[in-house]
Parts: structure tokens; C-alpha cells; sequence
């Protein structure tokens, strides 16, 4: 059995959800952000499925689990481990390549580079996906309704006759300048995303639908003004 004393010291308070990673009191049943239940010690030590051991803080977790319950990094191997087996028993026996950094057990966790955070209102935005998104200043109500962003989605309230053109026009620019300048910390915080490389990858595909519909736009502009002359 493993020794507790080589487990990182967590805050018994608090536990990790084992499918979106985020922070949980230990006293939920359920996750806050994703309603999915709780895995706690008890119930780990008590199950008869397939185990996996976190590389991080060597507490077992389920096979299926994302995000470990005790620390809350993320699960990278999903080999099967026997009851009571260690983490250094499990990769003897599998020939697995041991790198003495990952088990540095006192070594600190970097939660901005190790944990997914993503969809977590409260979640420090990573330094890699800070900076302008053209998606979002380009047609933000479209990019905002898949991003997470219901900010950006009301912005088609403006479009309501109550307001003057002029009136309009200033709050559009003011939406969409702000939207350019946070939207990808508003996006990070607005709903899950896979991992930074994902999240960097859907914006790039935004953008390129984004410049597609405003070059159809502009052409049908053109083309309508054409047609009045």
C-alpha cells in the first residue's frame, strides 16, 4: 500500500473534479461547474474497477477519470494498475521509461501549466492564448454564441430600433474593440476547452471563417450599391 507521507499535501477541505478539474469543497456531492459526482478517497479504495496512479501525488484514481480527485492534474497514462501496486512496481512491470522528475513527490505543481482550468470563471488564463482575437472583434455575436461568450451573442440587442444609428454604431465599435482586446480570457473562462493547443486551434479556424464572411459581406455591399446606381 502506498504511504501516505509521500502523497502531496493537499487541503482535506477541498477535492478536484475528476472530469473537468476543477476545485470542488469535499463536502459536494456534485461539481459545481459540471454536475458530475464527486470521486472522493472512499469511494476509490472501495471500487472494483480499474485503477490508474496519478504520476503527480500517487493516489489511485478511476480508469476513466481526466483530472486527479486529490491533486488535480491531469491524467496523461491509462494503464490499469493492481490493487496496493505503486507507481515505480507499475512501470517496472510495464518496461515503462522512469523519469525521476515525475516523481519527485515535494516537487510543486505548476496548477497554470499542469491543470486545464478552462471553464472556471475564477481560473488564471494562460499567458500562451493572451492577446487580440480577430474572431471575436470581427462577427462576435456568431463567435460568441460557440465560444461561451454571451456577452458578444447580446450584442445583437443593438440592433433593436430603439436605438439611433449613431448610438448603434458607437456601441458596436466599443463591443467589438473590447471583445478583440478580452475575448479569448472571456472565451478560457466561458466554457471547456480540451487544452491550450485546442483552444488555439478553434480560434485560428474562427478567424478564418471570420474573414470569409465579412469578404461575402462587403462583396454583397457592393454589389447591392451597383445595383441602385
Amino acid at each position: 500500500m502506498q504511504n501516505d507521507s509521500n502523497k502531496i499535501n493537499t487541503d482535506s477541505s477541498k477535492i478536484f473534479c475528476t472530469h473537468c478539474g476543477v476545485t470542488n469543497s469535499a463536502t459536494n456531492y456534485g461539481c459545481d461547474r459540471c454536475g458530475e459526482k464527486l470521486i472522493k478517497q472512499s469511494d476509490v479504495d472501495k471500487t472494483s474497477l480499474s485503477k490508474i496512479i496519478c504520476e503527480k501525488c500517487q493516489n489511485y484514481d478511476y480508469v476513466n477519470s481526466f483530472y486527479c480527485w486529490s491533486c488535480g492534474c491531469e491524467i496523461t497514462s491509462k494503464n490499469p494498475v493492481a490493487n496496493n501496486e505503486t507507481l515505480l512496481d507499475h512501470q517496472s512491470k510495464t518496461n515503462e521509461k522512469i523519469n525521476p522528475k515525475d516523481i519527485q513527490i515535494n516537487k510543486p505543481i505548476s496548477r497554470r501549466d499542469k491543470i486545464n482550468r478552462s471553464g472556471d470563471k475564477k481560473s488564471e488564463v494562460p499567458k500562451e492564448i493572451k492577446g487580440w482575437n480577430w474572431a471575436a472583434f470581427l462577427i462576435p455575436p456568431l463567435w460568441g454564441l460557440f465560444s461561451g461568450v454571451p456577452l458578444a451573442v447580446l450584442m445583437l440587442a443593438l440592433y433593436l430600433p430603439i436605438f439611433s444609428d449613431g448610438m448603434r454604431a458607437i456601441a458596436l465599435i466599443g463591443c467589438s474593440l473590447f471583445l478583440g482586446i478580452r475575448g479569448n480570457e472571456l472565451a478560457w473562462k466561458g466554457k471547456k476547452w480540451k487544452s491550450v493547443e485546442h483552444f488555439k486551434n478553434v480560434q485560428k479556424k474562427w478567424l478564418s471563417w471570420a474573414v470569409v464572411l465579412n469578404i461575402i459581406y462587403i462583396i454583397i455591399i457592393l454589389y447591392s450599391g451597383s445595383l441602385s446606381i
